[in-house]
């Protein structure tokens, strides 16, 4: 029994520290939030759009091209009397051409991280901008990673 829980754990450690997602050879993506949190301030959004230009511009990736990937952070909210819960995700979106016979050109997600938080309403703003920072943060270390 503890061999079997041993080599599960060994595996779990390995895989967390394994990315699935690459991010090796990207140079340009465009940003985009869909926004489904209905309570949130429109300059909480111009400030997560802010972050992902920053980060993006830090790394000389370039934005606003034509055809280029597309960097998504998506906000759905549940509520539930004063708590607010929020799944945040953070993905890239991009055309591909699948390995398949055929060679089709599809849309996929070519990178995706999340982050689901449990807030009231008087924090709602703050703990959303500390999710983003934090997934952020993992997409820049992938990155990273991605890059040597």
């Amino acid at each position: 029994m503890i061999k079997i829980f041993s080599l599960l754990l060994l595996s779990v450690i390995y895989l967390q520290s394994a990315g699935f997602w690459t991010l090796s050879g990207i140079t340009k993506a465009n940003i985009y939030i869909s926004n489904k949190v209905s309570s949130l301030k429109p300059s909480t959004l111009k400030n997560i759009k802010q972050k992902m230009l920053e980060m993006l511009k830090k790394e000389s990736i370039e934005t606003d091209k034509q055809d280029s990937p597309i960097l998504i952070v998506n906000l759905t909210e549940i509520e539930n009397d004063d708590n607010h819960y929020v799944y945040i995700r953070l993905s890239i979106g991009e055309d591909v051409q699948t390995s398949r016979k055929d060679k089709s050109h599809t849309f996929a997600l070519t990178y995706n991280s999340n982050d689901f938080i449990e807030t009231d309403n008087e924090e709602l703003d703050t703990d959303i901008l500390e999710s983003i920072d934090f997934l952020l943060s993992q997409f820049m270390e992938q990155y990273e990673d991605d890059k040597e």
